[in-house]
């Protein structure tokens, strides 16, 4: 038989070296619908404001006679 090159087997992968793709995932997801509101896609009417028009006395342009 051959030499073993390693004297003790490594530890296997905790909790989050299993599961951190998966909860960062998550994650993004949440956060991405917190960003983007996660409501049902109906948006308020603006306020605009609507333009009254006051009527401008007009006034004709007087020419001095030529005398």
């Amino acid at each position: 038989m051959g030499v073993k090159y390693v004297l003790t087997e490594p530890a296997p992968p905790g909790w989050w070296a299993k599961n951190k793709v998966i909860v960062c995932s998550v994650a993004c997801l949440l956060i991405g619908l917190y960003i983007g509101g996660g409501n049902d896609g109906q948006a308020e009417p603006a306020n605009t404001p609507t333009p009254t028009t006051t009527p401008t006395p007009s006034t004709t342009p007087t020419r001095p006679s030529k005398g």
